[in-house]
């Protein structure tokens, strides 16, 4: 047992390449193949995936065994293998078909800080897309067309130039896969939201655990072929099509149906060939069961002929159950309680009905045009007393003739309303509908269910005629038993009936003999012999088909034990052991490392909020997600420290990339107070020691910042200009920026703008235009003008030092500056978009007033310049 001693020593002599070596070494022939070629650094192609497979399939004996050459394993040449460390990006130039781009310019980039300043809509969003197409990028974006133009799109292109050691190199957007587009990231504003709310994949790590990614994706693809196969094996037959070959069923049919991988091929071939003797058996065996058949022909039809019987027989039986269900004693009844139900309605009907209201001196009483004029009186004479009295009472008026009525004159009225109120007239109209119907549904019943030469009553007649005559006897007698009941419905007659019943034991005793002559015919020896000699003719005839057929009863074999071998290849297993193999080995030799890089990273940009890191693996890879006491960041932090913990955690994992040369943002500090911008600039600044830093960006006191700290930090940079020129955006000023302002140091600006004005070819609109963008140039003049000359550049216009020293060197007195007032004034008079004072109302700028303010800010240059501190 090994001491403690001993234990450390084989600790410490371990390392990343031992360990995923020793991985490699325990792995099946045909995969550690595919382990030394990543470990050698190739890219796994399809011909190594088709050796691999190739090995695989000899391991699961699907293949003949062969002599494979020996592997070594040696992890430690895949490290950095096609990736240079000294590499440089130098330009990005010939972009075309980006967005609104401006064709035909070029970037260039130093070897530590390049910043590219300009403000909204000047170009900056179509070079960072173009760039995050081409490097890493947490959030790759589509590159749009120009909008502008309705065709002569062209495709995306522009040319990248790489520098090393090894030489200059140059790239085509179309041959971005080659490996010097892999060592640059980007970080944009769309990236931090993927770096704090969702599970990130460790991009850059150590190679070593770079091997188990595409390590696992060999695998899969090893496994995609081997799919590939298993779904040609299956397609086509399956066993159940193979048995549907044979019609009827035999032993054969059973064999074909129940091949499996587990079949022997041997016991299938007992069953070949079909041989002559099977061909001679096979003849005799047909004529004897066609001779057979024959002669049992006239027994089948019997059969037939007696289950027909049966099935009528049933029928019958179910219309004769159907009459005694209207002819027992309950129906009876209740038809003869229907019409006395009627008759007693009728009689109310005309004890409270038209009866007691006919006379001579009245016609058509009881018509309709009687009864609404009773209604209507009834109405008209509760309008007398306003509901308060019942209307007539002895003493009243008649409404029409305004008469004394009298007492039997009020009686009679006031039968007229109990006449209207009655229901006794309804009822006895309902009653007789009820009898209706029953008439109606009586006189439909059909009795005649044994007409003359009806099969059933033909074959009764001749095989149980008594039965026959009891049955249509007692059908006879119900027919007239309801001829008699719908006679007294339709008159209304009341009679006592006794209910007739057509006996059914005649069809249950028929039936059960028709069932004991089928099972005589059955069990004749006749048809015994007929069934063994089918079953014969069955087994001979599919034995011939299935030598027909053994070639596909073969194959179908084959690829079912092919079948059965190759899903001994656990590709699930592999994948899990590569995951947990790879999942341990980083969280011994990269996630402590990474959280530490974040943690630095944090501290450096003063973002130490508690974030915490939790690690997960899958399909051999790492990923990472940051978390708040368990929140997610995005919804606890505010917008300026989530940017700092999103920039904190890309260069944390830029920092232990082995192959990353350089990091690109897009306008990091957005949205950032000063404070923050300072911070994240110095960092910056620091990181571009180490690595190429490219920074687009449209803030000044950002710009101004970075250049500040390069000056601190003794580190080299350039600046570069883009700007929308005309409502074409992306036309670059190499070595141009708000921090140089050189362009500005006189009028130049402003008298180009001036001739170009003046000349005769020059429209309107255009000469307009021109002049405005004078005047402007001229205000920035103005501008640069007071920095550097009037205040000797004590305090710069994107700069956060103050020169003390220059102090005394700032000397001017109010007439000079109300004399600069005023020309700065006018200057803001001409351009375009600037509030105008109540002083001065706009009006359109000429040439002339162009010129004329560029002759006075040049004579308050020169003043400015002659003017010096008066000695004491």
């Amino acid at each position: 047992m090994p001491n403690q001693i001993e234990l450390e020593e084989k600790k410490q002599s371990e390392t990343l390449e031992s360990e995923v070596k020793k991985f490699a070494d325990g792995l099946p022939y045909w995969s550690k193949y595919l382990a030394e070629k990543r470990f050698s650094g190739l890219e796994i192609t399809d011909g190594i995936v088709s050796t691999a497979y190739s090995y695989l399939l000899e391991e699961l004996e699907l293949k003949d065994k062969t002599d494979k050459p020996a592997i070594n394993l040696n992890p430690s040449s895949q490290q950095i293998g096609k990736y240079k460390r000294d590499l440089l990006l130098t330009k990005v130039e010939d972009v075309e078909g980006v967005n609104a781009l401006i064709e035909g310019q070029k970037i260039e980039f130093g070897n530590n800080l390049t910043v590219i300043y300009g403000t909204n809509g000047s170009g900056k969003s179509g070079y960072t897309r173009l760039l995050k197409q081409v490097f890493y990028s947490k959030s790759p974006e589509d590159i749009l067309r120009n909008i502008h133009i309705a065709d002569g799109h062209k495709p995306v292109n522009a040319k990248f130039t790489f520098t090393s050691s090894s030489g200059e190199s140059s790239f085509l957007f179309a041959e971005r896969s080659n490996a010097e587009f892999k060592q640059f990231s980007v970080f944009d504003g769309k990236s931090v939201i993927r770096h704090l709310d969702q599970r990130n994949e460790f991009e850059f790590r150590p190679a070593g655990l770079g091997f188990f990614a595409d390590f696992t994706g060999a695998i899969s693809k090893v496994e995609q072929k081997m799919s590939f196969d298993l779904d040609l094996k299956k397609a086509g037959h399956t066993a159940q099509d193979l048995g549907d070959l044979f019609e009827g069923e035999s032993e054969i049919k059973e064999i074909v149906k129940a091949i499996n991988a587990k079949t022997k091929l041997s016991d299938l071939q007992k069953l070949t060939p079909f041989s002559e003797d099977d061909k001679v058996q096979k003849a005799e065996i047909d004529k004897a069961y066609d001779e057979l058949l024959l002669a049992s022909k006239n027994k089948e039809r019997e059969i037939k002929q007696l289950q027909t019987n049966k099935k009528l027989l049933g029928e019958n039986r179910l219309a004769l159950e159907k009459l005694n269900q209207y002819f027992n004693a309950d129906y009876i009844k209740k038809i003869v309680s229907s019409i006395q139900d009627y008759l007693d309605k009728e009689a109310i009907a005309k004890s409270e009905g038209i009866e007691n209201f006919k006379t001579e001196k009245v016609l058509q009483v009881g018509s309709k045009e009687w009864k609404d004029l009773i209604l209507s009186a009834e109405n008209f004479a509760k309008k007398q007393t306003d509901g308060q009295m019942e209307y007539p009472n002895l003493g009243d008026n008649c409404l029409l003739c305004h008469q004394p009525l009298s007492e039997e004159a009020v009686q009679l009225i006031s039968n007229y309303w109990v006449f209207i109120k009655s229901v006794a007239e309804e009822n006895a109209n309902k009653a007789l509908e009820t009898l209706n119907k029953l008439e109606v549904g009586l006189s439909k019943f059909n009795f005649d269910l044994f007409p003359d030469g009806n099969t059933l009553t033909t074959w009764l007649d001749e095989k149980y005629p008594k039965e026959l005559g009891e049955i249509k006897r007692s059908l006879e007698s119900q027919k007239l038993l309801c001829e008699e009941i719908v006679s007294n419905v339709k008159n209304k007659h009341i009679k006592e009936f006794h209910s007739i019943q057509i006996p059914l034991l005649h069809h249950q005793t028929i039936e059960a003999n028709i069932d004991a002559s089928i099972g005589i015919l059955e069990k004749d020896e006749q048809l015994k012999e007929l069934e063994r000699l089918e079953k014969s003719k069955t087994f001979l005839s599919h034995k011939e088909k299935f030598n027909t057929h053994f070639s596909k009863f073969q194959s179908f074999l084959e690829n079912q034990q092919w079948i059965a071998k190759a899903g001994k290849a656990n590709f699930r297993k592999s994948k899990t052991e590569t995951t947990n193999t790879e999942k341990a080995l980083s969280d011994k030799y990269f996630n402590q490392r990474y959280i530490d890089a974040f943690n630095e990273e944090c501290k450096k940009l003063n973002g130490n909020f508690g974030i915490e890191v939790s690690h997960t693996g899958s399909a051999g890879k790492s990923y990472r997600q940051l978390k708040l006491k368990g929140n997610n960041p995005h919804a606890v932090l505010s917008e300026g420290e989530q940017k700092v913990i999103a920039i904190a955690d890309f260069l944390a994992e830029m920092k232990l990339s082995e192959i990353n040369r350089g990091i690109v943002f897009d306008d990091p500090v957005t949205s950032l107070d000063e404070t923050r911008k300072s911070e994240i600039a110095k960092r910056l600044v620091q990181e571009c020691k180490d690595r190429q830093t490219i920074i687009f960006t449209h803030d000044l006191v950002f710009v101004s910042s970075l250049i500040g700290h390069c000056a601190d930090l003794t580190v080299e940079h350039v600046c570069h200009w883009i700007e929308n020129r005309n409502g074409s955006p992306g036309q670059i000023w190499l070595n141009n920026s708000p921090s140089y302002e050189k362009e500005y140091r006189n009028a130049e600006p402003s008298k180009k703008h001036y001739n170009e004005a003046k000349k005769e070819d020059c429209s309107p609109m255009q000469r307009e235009f021109l002049l405005k963008a004078g005047f402007a140039s001229l205000r920035t003049s103005y501008e640069v003008l007071v920095i550097n000359d009037l205040f000797k550049n004590v305090v710069q216009r994107f700069n956060e030092r103050v020169s003390i020293d220059s102090l005394n060197s700032v000397y001017f007195d109010s007439d000079l500056i109300e004399e600069l007032q005023d020309s700065f004034g006018q200057c803001c008079r001409y351009m375009e978009g600037h509030t105008h004072s109540d002083k001065y109302a706009y009006k359109k700028p000429e040439p002339i007033n162009l010129n004329e303010e560029i002759q006075r800010f040049e004579a308050i240059r020169t003043k400015i310049r002659k003017y010096k501190k008066p000695t004491t």
